[in-house]
């Protein structure tokens, strides 16, 4: 049977409920598809963490409540835990069951219309693996898998068949199978509820953890990971491969151990904040040295394009059980860095990796930037970003200004102008072109002392409600809502495109760039040049 997610998450602590994932894993189906409800260490609806399991099966919606260790039932009352640790009272496991399926029926009718209109049926089933429940009028022995019967997993399946042989009666209005069209409709409006995963930006501003819907085109790409050892995922800036690789990660931790790498030493230290398991270890390429003589299960490489020479390889050749030809990785690659930074990719590299793996993409699906940025993106470097489905922002701002110091007022207008408008200083960073602090426009402004060095406070825990400075390489990996970019002089675009493509794409809703004399004019040439090698442009 197929389940969501494919790989149980590290964070699920109960066997119990480990032990029901893989026999429903194990179960030969090839039509249904089960849902485990707390895959991930928070949930932003406590009611879906109620139902452990729904499956959602040509015959019935079934709901399956587990619960593992000792069960406890006195006077009417419920306590779950060891002795001296029970937890309760609370209500029964069937009436924990029958409350979150009625409200979860509410919840999917509101999406797909009334279920019962549709004909869908549903149903639940309890399971205490560890123990058996003696017979009450509580529950019919349909509605129930005690030890003795769910066997270790193996009286799974025979128990869910005999769940729908009772409760399709139950549902007088049920007309089955239920169409295919419609199971699928309903997987597309569950789906995004149970496969979330935390924004960059919630840390690197140190807001309330936020969560980025994912969309079908990365969930599918996550469904990949079971079936294909080797995977090579391609998609341009903002098409959430970091997203994706961190939460390749948290899965493939739940079976072994993870080597989690990447060129940017402030992206390994921020993904080191997020990827917080004891069998993830999260290191910047240049200090792999320090886990040499080691081998990972899982290798996962973000940013994959920085490192894609044969010297690369050869480093990452030896870290993963059995090597690139026979282990199994991750590989997570921008195919614009071959226009636009061609000196720092090697072809020969890349074709020896790529039937290595399976490859898929390019992602097409822009999760982070407005269309307004990838268009201006795409005009001035010919980069292809997908199809935002951010939506409309507003206008990228280009702003002439003669020297630093003029910069340093037009940006001190800008920022005094968001903030008028109750944006957050911290929602705000300054790229620097040059990367330069100490000639850089940002040491003129009137807030030159509540800056922050982004290189210095990533990954560090500290939550001050300042605006942010870095250079663009430090920046690559990360995103932030309004990026302006400063310090950009003709020379810094002499024959490259590769760091105005990092710097703009940083942006989630509002670019601003300062354009010095004679700037605003090369990057129109630089982007026409493309064009032409390209043959979209005679």
């Amino acid at each position: 049977m197929r389940i969501i997610p494919s790989e149980i998450s590290s964070s699920t602590r109960s066997q119990a409920e480990r032990s029901v994932f893989a026999a429903l894993k194990a179960i030969p189906d090839d039509q249904s598809v089960a849902l485990h409800t707390v895959h991930l260490p928070k949930h932003h609806k406590k009611r879906l963490g109620e139902i452990d399991f729904i499956v959602i099966m040509p015959d019935l919606l079934l709901f399956i409540e587990v619960k593992g260790g000792r069960v406890h039932h006195k006077d009417g009352k419920w306590f779950y835990g060891p002795v001296g640790r029970e937890k309760g009272p609370k209500e029964s496991p069937w009436e924990q069951a029958n409350g979150g399926m009625h409200e979860f029926e509410r919840e999917l009718g509101a999406l797909v219309g009334n279920l019962r209109t549709h004909g869908v049926p549903s149903g639940y089933l309890v399971i205490t693996p560890d123990v058996n429940i003696p017979r009450m009028t509580q529950f019919e022995p349909q509605q129930y898998l005690g030890r003795d019967v769910y066997a270790g997993g193996r009286g799974l399946a025979q128990g869910m068949e005999r769940a729908v042989r009772f409760w399709l009666p139950q549902n007088g209005w049920a007309r089955t199978p239920v169409p295919a069209s419609l199971r699928k409709r309903m997987l597309e409006v569950v789906r995004p509820d149970f496969d979330l995963v935390p924004n960059l930006q919630s840390r690197l501003t140190h807001l309330d953890v936020a969560f980025e819907r994912l969309t079908g085109e990365q969930l599918d790409r996550l469904d990949e990971l079971e079936s294909n050892p080797r995977l090579i995922w391609t998609g341009g800036a903002g098409t959430g491969k970091t997203f994706l690789a961190a939460e390749a990660a948290r899965r493939k931790s739940a079976n072994g151990t993870v080597l989690f790498t990447c060129a940017s030493v402030t992206l390994a230290a921020h993904m080191a904040g997020i990827l917080a398991d004891e069998t993830i270890t999260v290191l910047p390429f240049d200090r792999l040295d320090e886990v040499r003589g080691r081998t990972f299960g899982q290798l996962i490489v973000d940013e994959a394009q920085d490192l894609m020479t044969f010297a690369g390889l050869g480093t990452l050749e030896e870290l993963v059980d059995g090597g690139l030809a026979e282990g199994r990785w991750i590989f997570m690659l921008d195919q614009n860095n071959q226009v636009l930074a061609p000196e720092a990719y090697d072809p020969d590299a890349w074709e020896y990796l790529r039937p290595l793996g399976s490859v898929y993409g390019p992602m097409k699906r822009n999760c982070r930037n407005t269309v307004q940025i990838v268009k201006q993106v795409h005009f001035y470097t010919g980069a292809d970003l997908g199809t935002a489905s951010a939506g409309e922002g507003e206008p990228v701002r280009f702003t002439e200004v003669r020297d630093a110091q003029e910069e340093a007022a037009a940006l001190d207008a800008f920022v005094n102008e968001l903030v008028q408008e109750d944006v957050s200083p911290r929602d705000i960073t300054l790229l620097s072109a040059s990367g330069d602090w100490e000639t850089s426009s940002a040491r003129l402004s009137q807030r030159s002392s509540r800056i922050e060095r982004f290189a210095d406070v990533v990954g560090s825990g500290r939550t001050r409600h300042r605006l942010t400075w870095s250079s663009v390489a430090d920046f690559k990996g990360h995103e932030n809502n309004i990026v302006c970019l400063i310090d950009l002089e003709p020379d810094h675009l002499e024959g490259r495109l590769d760091a105005i493509y990092v710097a703009w794409t940083r942006a989630r809703a509002q670019l601003w760039v300062a354009c010095r004399p004679g700037t605003h004019q090369v990057l129109k040439d630089l982007g026409v040049a493309v064009l032409k090698r390209e043959g979209r442009l005679g």
